[in-house]
């Protein structure tokens, strides 16, 4: 039986950005988070905020940009 591949899992960034910055990077808000999705929908990398004003980003896959 074949075992289902677990996503990798990359380092949160130490850089923070604002709303803007993720705006022009492709992110969309997504409840709480926002989300960077690529083809099919495919979530590339998310973005989570404590206050609302600087997000830090989690990438999901090696070259999220």
């Amino acid at each position: 039986m074949r075992r289902k591949r677990e996503p990798k899992i990359y380092a949160t960034l130490r850089r923070r950005f604002d709303v803007g910055e993720l705006k022009r990077l492709g992110f969309t808000r997504d409840g709480s988070q926002m989300v960077k999705r690529g083809a099919c929908r495919t979530v590339y990398a998310t973005a989570t905020s404590h206050n609302g004003l600087s997000w830090v980003v989690t990438p999901l896959v090696r070259h999220w940009r």
